[in-house]
This record gives C-alpha cells, sequence and structure tokens, in this order.
C-alpha cells in the first residue's frame, strides 16, 4: 500500500495553518514547517498523523499531554492539537538546527575518518565529538527525561538517539519526537504503548520485547553518547545478549576519560539489573563522581521523592559489569615511548658549516668575478654570499638546536668568504696575468719584436674586474674603513645566518611533530 501524497506547499490547514515544506515524513506520518496566521505568521512544525483510529489518537495524545505539561528550553512547546481531513495533527514549536546524527556525519567526513558508525579501534585519537561538548549536550536533556521518568505513571521516550537530538543554533540540545513515548507504571502488569519501536544499536534488548522502563532511555541515551564519542554504533542489544562485542570506548577514542568510559559500559549494560537505577545516578557518574551509596540514596531521595520508581524500596550492589574485548597492544610499541628530540648523530657545528658553505660561496663568486668582469657580477656575487649565509644557519640547525648556532655559522661564514673570496681572487688575477703575458710573449716572438717594458701593466689592467666605486665611509682612514666594513659584513652575515636558523629549527619541529604523530596512529593501530 502506497503512503499518502504529503501536503503541498501553501495548504491551509484549520484555516490557520499554511504548509511552507515538507521537513520529513515516515510510514505513520510526516512534519512540516509552517507558519501560524492567528500568531502573526509565527514559525511552527506542524506533525501529521495518517493513523486516525483510537489507539493512534491517543498516543498523539499522550505526546501533546507531555510536551504541554513539561516546559523546559530542551523540549519543543506544543501549541495546538486538531483534526482535520481525516488526519491528526500536532502543532509545535519550530526547532531550528541540526540534529546530532547529520552533525556527526559532517565531521566525520571532513575529518576523513572511517564510515559513520564504524570506526576501528586504535584508528584514532579522538572522536567526532569531545567528551565536555558531548556532556555540554547531554547532561541537560538527562535532567528532563529524569523529570519524565518522575512523573506518575513514568513518562518513557523509548527512542533517544542522535537523529531526535538537535542542536540549535545557540548550541542548546532539544530532544524532539515523543510519537512512541510509553507510559510506564512499575505497579500495572500492561503499560500504554502504541507500537513496539525498535531502534538498532539504542535500544536495549526489553525494547524487543515491548517489556520497557525508564532504564530504556538510559541505555539509548548512553549508546547516542557512545556513538558521538567514538562514530562506532553498538551492536544490536538482542545480539549482544549472547554474544557481547561491544568495544570499549576508549579503544576508540583515547581522549574520553576514564571515568566518563565506566560510566557508559555501566548505562549499556545488557541486563537492567547492571544498569544505573535513575537516570540521574547516571548524570552523577558522568559529571561528578561513582553513583550514589545506597545511605546518599536513602538522605538525597534521588533528585526527588516522585523521581524514585515506585517498586524500588532499597539498594542493593549490582552485579558486577560484564568483561567486554579488549584488544591487546602491539608487543613492539609502549604507550610510554616517545619521539626523542634529539638526533643519534651529532649536530653539525656552527664553525664546521659555516666555513664550508663560506668557502663554497667564495669560490663561486670569485669564479664568477674573474670571468664576468663586469661591476653587476660583484653584486650578483652579494647576494649569492646572502643566500649562502642562510644556508649555512639552515644546516646547522636542521637536525635540532637553538636559532643562536644558525647565527654564529653565519659569522663563521661571512669570514671565512671574505677572506677566501680575496684569495682566490688574487690567487685567479695571477694566473690570469700569468696567461696574458704568455699570450703576449707569443705574439710578439711571431712577429719578431721584443715584448714590451709596459707589457705587465697592460696585461694586469686586461685581467681586472670592474670594481664597483663606493662611498662607504670615506672620511675615515683606510683602514678604519676597511674595519667598518667587515665589521658590517659581518654583522650582517650573522643576522641572515640566524634567519636561517629559525626557517631550520622550524623545520625540525615539524619534523619531530609528524613522526610522534605516526608513532601515535602506529600506535592505534
Amino acid at each position: 500500500m502506497s503512503l499518502p501524497l504529503p501536503l503541498a506547499s501553501g495548504t491551509v490547514i484549520d484555516n490557520t495553518y499554511v504548509i511552507v515544506s515538507l521537513l520529513n515524513s515516515g510510514g505513520f506520518g510526516a512534519v512540516y514547517r509552517a507558519t501560524d496566521k492567528s500568531e502573526g505568521n509565527r514559525l511552527c512544525a506542524i506533525k501529521e498523523t495518517y493513523d486516525v483510529t483510537p489507539t493512534a489518537r491517543r498516543q498523539a495524545l499522550i505526546e501533546a499531554a507531555i510536551l504541554l505539561t513539561v516546559k523546559s528550553d530542551h523540549l519543543p512547546q506544543v501549541y495546538d492539537t486538531f483534526e482535520a481531513n481525516g488526519r491528526f495533527y500536532l502543532v509545535m514549536q519550530l526547532i531550528e538546527g541540526q540534529d546530532l546524527l547529520h552533525l556527526l556525519r559532517d565531521r566525520v567526513v571532513s575529518r576523513h575518518m572511517a564510515i559513520v558508525g564504524e570506526q576501528e579501534p586504535r584508528q584514532a585519537l579522538t572522536g567526532p565529538c569531545s567528551e565536555s561538548e558531548v556532556l555540554a549536550w547531554m547532561l541537560p536533556i538527562m535532567a528532563i527525561v529524569q523529570e519524565l521518568h518522575g512523573r506518575n505513571p513514568a513518562v518513557v521516550h523509548r527512542d533517544i538517539k542522535p537523529a531526535n537530538i538537535i542542536l540549535t543554533p545557540d548550541h542548546r540540545a532539544v530532544l524532539v519526537d515523543f510519537g512512541v513515548t510509553k507510559l510506564h507504571d512499575a505497579q500495572a502488569i500492561t503499560t500504554q504503548t502504541l507500537v513496539r519501536a525498535v531502534s538498532q544499536g539504542f535500544s536495549p534488548l526489553e525494547q524487543y520485547t515491548g517489556r520497557t522502563g525508564p532504564q530504556a532511555d538510559i541505555y539509548a541515551l548512553a549508546a547516542t553518547m557512545y556513538l558521538l564519542l567514538t562514530n562506532r554504533l553498538p551492536p544490536p542489544a538482542i545480539t549482544r545478549s549472547t554474544q557481547d562485542k561491544l568495544i570499549t570506548p576508549r579503544l576508540l577514542n583515547p581522549s574520553i576519560s576514564p571515568r566518563v568510559e565506566q560510566a557508559l559500559l555501566k548505562a549499556l549494560a545488557v541486563q537492567t539489573s547492571q544498569r544505573y537505577r535513575t537516570m540521574r545516578e547516571f548524570a552523577d557518574a558522568l559529571s561528578t563522581s561513582p553513583a550514589p551509596t545506597a545511605t546518599d540514596v536513602s538522605m538525597s531521595g534521588g533528585m526527588n521523592n516522585a523521581q524514585t520508581m515506585p517498586h524500588q524500596t532499597a539498594y542493593a550492589p549490582p552485579p558486577p559489569l560484564p568483561v567486554y574485548p579488549v584488544l591487546p597492544a602491539p608487543p613492539a610499541l609502549s604507550r610510554q615511548h616517545t619521539v626523542s628530540p634529539q638526533p643519534a648523530r651529532p649536530l653539525p657545528t656552527p664553525f664546521g658549516q659555516g666555513c664550508l658553505f663560506g668557502l663554497v660561496q667564495a669560490v663561486l663568486a670569485a669564479v664568477l668575478i674573474l670571468f664576468l668582469k663586469k661591476t653587476p657580477s660583484f653584486y650578483l656575487a652579494t647576494c649569492i654570499g646572502f643566500a649562502f649565509y642562510a644556508l649555512a644557519g639552515f644546516m646547522t640547525t636542521r637536525r635540532g638546536g637553538s636559532a643562536l648556532r644558525g647565527g654564529w655559522s653565519g659569522v663563521w661564514a661571512g669570514i671565512t668568504s671574505a677572506i677566501m673570496f680575496w684569495v682566490i681572487l688574487f690567487l685567479g688575477l695571477v694566473v690570469l696575468l700569468a696567461h696574458q703575458i704568455e699570450v703576449a710573449s707569443t705574439a710578439a716572438t711571431n712577429q719578431g719584436k721584443q715584448v714590451s717594458p709596459d707589457e705587465l701593466r697592460i696585461a694586469w689592467s686586461a685581467v681586472q674586474p670592474d670594481y664597483p666605486v663606493g662611498s662607504l665611509a670615506l672620511t675615515h682612514t683606510p683602514w678604519l674603513n676597511l674595519l667598518l666594513l667587515l665589521g658590517g659584513s659581518v654583522l650582517l652575515a650573522s643576522i641572515i645566518g640566524w634567519v636561517g636558523g629559525i626557517l631550520g629549527r622550524s623545520r625540525h619541529q615539524k619534523k619531530i611533530a609528524k613522526k610522534q604523530q605516526h608513532l601515535l596512529q602506529t600506535q592505534a593501530l
């Protein structure tokens, strides 16, 4: 049998409500975004129930009665109920925001984690949601659910799951969809319910048989937290009853605190006798300390006297928690093992690196000037020198050490390059001069002439490059000018080497961080 067609946009119901769009639909009904003309076009949500049999109508009225009598920022407010066109309608506050299931999917996709609900053990360092934010969302929900459980008869939601919790733009969690709510009377043999609804992974074992009580919501809320914190859906309770393969939360998300892990495991116990008795006890275990003792319960009465289940008059310690599978840690790795920032080999010394790169720079600069002989070649050689000063500093710290070691490397590079440049330049000029004289002598001999006395001067002028003309400290003596030039060069070389040292140290720190992350990921496997 096909489902009824949803109402079209613009449809007016009860001469008051105008349908804007379809929000959701299913086998029992649909939910619409609508406006209320009687309240200045106030936005609202309208829940449409296809079935108007006495049982279905009764269930819809139960949902309306619950939401009408319980006022909370964490439950939607009911505005109106009516029947029209052979269907039953419930007009509620429109909760804007994103449900936690869609939030989970967005985070799993954006962080390139496993498939939603299928995270494997030891493959993640954190969960899709942090412990602090999950507690901030769930503790207020637990308080209002505890209030519902404290009614007489107790109100059991029976369908708590991420898809039924909406996170508003102001980060307020709101519990919605009371369509399968059950009124539980602990003294009665039967309970008032409409359907035997089961959500795989979130419904406890007793919900499969239809004999649910307030502890069913404890299980479902714990399963919701488990999924949000670990991106792992708990196995169906019916499967766990024969072979329990629930994975402890900290194997999936090591950032979960042991206190929260123990609280979740107890709340997810297959047998109701092993779970917390009330939602208040569960909340206390999550937020402060372990569940209250029998003395604490008798003195405080739980949240209030009405919130204690009527048939429970004495507190008995629950049976030991079941043992859940724990995967052994890889034998070759240890949780206490860390990556040492100190390399196994000795660090390069500033003197060694500075002298090495200063020498290489001096050779390149001298050869460049000897062959090009133009003034721009001096400026190009100077730029090459700056690059080699920075490279010396970088190579000194790329395996560790402070950036100051790079500065000292730059100093030694500057000193070495300055000295070796002039030595190599002079030797190169001597070699070129000798070659020039030999060429001139050979030419004169071939022409039957004698070598001119000025040939040495002419040859020396021929091999000389075009030196740049500077005006630095012209008012001082030549020796003072030379000292100022050398001092300035050394200072500049130290600064450039220090900058290179900073870059080298930064690269080293990134490399160490990457190794640590890789090790943690390897341990997680």
